[in-house]
């Protein structure tokens, strides 16, 4: 493969090439990407604050004590009264504390539907020993009831030598380059790619707003997104300058260096005479072609927004227009 091919690519994974061997997996790495390997997730979810939230918590992911509960020691908690005493046990031991001290970090490690959830749960065991193990208490359940196999690892805040856990902005990158790791290890194929390098521009939805759109409601962030698309349809119509969002020109920006990027390393393997870098450029070349729509989120409620007032004003009578058009101006 030529070298420019190595830099562009090295460049999109962040990993170094100057050696063979880095551009040997470089290359496999490219061309696991290219094929669409299945995806870990790794998400903190949100922190338990207080006695009765981190209570709330460990019942929510045993499912009241009808799931079992795996500590950091391999010991398994089963049964409401087991699950309420380990809660107790945690809370009673939350040493110096503020009112809004995090007591927990609650993280979903996952993967696509398909996958054997055993795995998942014994990577993820593996993971948290080697992450977590000589740090701070925790404990795991497996979910499979969803047609993602996700476990629920809740993270005691307070270590055992008194300081607290600090995730800090890279963290969850570096645990779902070690969760795959650990699914490899178990013959699972898996990847941790960011999603720039995907060309995947929305971010992952919480918890929280999952919950409160399943049940019909529209979340708070959800309202807000829709005041601010009302509001550019307003100054659309009145002449007024579109509100500047220097943060969606980054992201456009960087997608579109991320696709050049990929379509410039897929050019420089197709001039190569080695057939497997031939066939890893079309790999390439078809990955980036199917790469989602630099759209952000609000940019799809926008859309949405948008077919919505269409419909509305095509369903009107033409008395009702004139006076709606009177009112906006």
């Amino acid at each position: 493969m030529g070298s420019l091919a190595d830099d562009t690519i090295a460049d999109l994974l962040g990993g170094p090439v100057k050696h063979k061997s880095n551009r040997a997996a470089n290359r496999a790495r490219a061309r696991r990407i290219a094929s669409r390997v299945p995806e870990v997730m790794v998400k903190i979810t949100g922190n338990a604050k207080g006695a009765d939230h981190v209570q709330s918590h460990l019942d929510y992911i045993s499912r009241n004590g009808k799931l079992e509960l795996e500590d950091e020691r391999g010991d398994v908690i089963h049964g409401k009264d087991e699950v309420r005493a380990l809660a107790k046990d945690w809370s009673q031991d939350q040493g110096k504390r503020r009112k809004n001290t995090r007591d927990t970090t609650n993280i979903i490690m996952s993967m696509p539907a398909g996958t054997e959830p055993r795995d998942v749960k014994d990577a993820v065991r593996a993971f948290a020993k080697r992450q977590f193990g000589q740090s701070n208490q925790y404990v795991m359940a497996l979910h499979t009831d969803t047609d993602s196999p996700h476990v629920h690892l809740t993270v005691k805040s307070l270590g055992y030598d008194g300081r607290r856990l600090n995730v800090k902005k890279g963290d969850p990158q570096k645990w779902r380059e070690a969760f795959a790791t650990e699914l490899e290890r178990r013959g699972v194929e898996a990847e941790a790619t960011p999603r720039a390098t995907r060309g995947v521009i929305k971010k992952g939805v919480s918890q929280v707003v999952h919950h409160i759109r399943e049940k019909g409601q529209t979340p708070q962030v959800d309202q807000a997104k829709v005041r601010e698309v009302l509001e550019d349809f307003r100054d659309q119509r009145t002449g007024k300058a579109p509100k500047p969002r220097p943060w969606e020109d980054r992201i456009k920006e960087r997608q579109t260096y991320v696709r050049k990027a990929w379509l410039t390393a897929a050019k420089d393997m197709a001039q190569s005479r080695a057939p497997e870098d031939q066939e890893l450029a079309k790999h390439v070349a078809a990955f980036v072609d199917s790469m989602p729509l630099m759209k952000t989120e609000r940019h799809e409620f926008q859309e949405k927004v948008a077919a919505q007032l269409q419909k509305r004003y095509q369903t009107q009578r033409p008395s009702e227009r004139e006076h709606k058009l009177e009112d906006e101006r």
